[in-house]
């Protein structure tokens, strides 16, 4: 079982490539990992996620307490907190502010069109939540329903969150969440997005499902947008 130090570094390490790779600016987003019990690790208010040190993160529990460190906790503790809450198997969560992806939601233009198969295979489809304030009480509760059936949420004009088994698998997802961005808005450039048809996505969430990535559920009942323009 891996020690807390080891964890704290494994933190840093993914905070350093979450900043080098400009899926963050200056002191914007922050991770954390769920610990033992009902507390976690995250980090601290202010910092810039590619700065850090192991000794740097904040100790909480899912009560907002801090149980030791050097700073207060991110500001969005309560949204980590909500989405373990939800979801007993989500040992990581990175919130990032990826510049394609936010500026989508600036237009109005969503990630839950099912557009890439492999990115439905990954999150079946991409929602976004609820515009709220930064930091606010809102925050928790925008994420909540979103977060309980997908591993990766937009959050309206303040980046992404996304969940995962352990720190690399949010990580990754935070890079397939952009790449979705990217991709989506070099095709807006040059013609109208082109979805995939309602039967593609079907036979991908079979394939989902076969994979244990899925329930087996039409995707069209649960984002209401495969085989459209939204």
């Amino acid at each position: 079982m891996r020690g807390e130090w080891q964890i704290r570094k494994e933190i840093v390490e993914i905070g350093r490539k979450v900043y080098a790779k400009d899926l963050v600016a200056a002191t914007d987003g922050n991770i954390s990992v769920r610990a033992t019990g009902d507390t976690l690790l995250i980090t601290p208010s202010g910092s810039c996620l590619g700065e850090l040190g192991p000794s740097d993160l904040v100790y909480a529990d899912f009560a907002g307490r801090v149980l030791s460190g050097p700073a207060d906790p991110s500001s969005e503790l309560p949204m980590h907190i909500a989405a373990y809450q939800e979801r007993p198997d989500i040992r990581a969560i990175i919130h990032a502010h990826p510049p394609i992806t936010t500026a989508l939601t600036l237009a109005g233009l969503s990630l839950a069109q099912c557009v890439i198969p492999e990115i439905v295979l990954v999150f079946g489809c991409i929602p976004t939540a609820a515009y709220a304030t930064p930091s606010s009480r809102e925050g928790p509760e925008a994420i909540r329903s979103l977060v309980r059936k997908h591993d990766a949420l937009v959050l309206d004009r303040h980046g992404s969150l996304t969940v995962g088994k352990d720190l690399t698998d949010a990580f990754r997802k935070l890079e397939k969440v952009e790449y979705c961005a990217r991709v989506t808005h070099a095709a807006r450039q040059v013609g109208n997005l082109k979805t995939l048809t309602a039967d593609e996505v079907n036979r991908l969430e079979e394939i989902r499902k076969q994979m244990g990535l899925g329930d087996g559920s039409s995707l069209c009942n649960l984002c209401g947008t495969c085989g459209k323009d939204a």
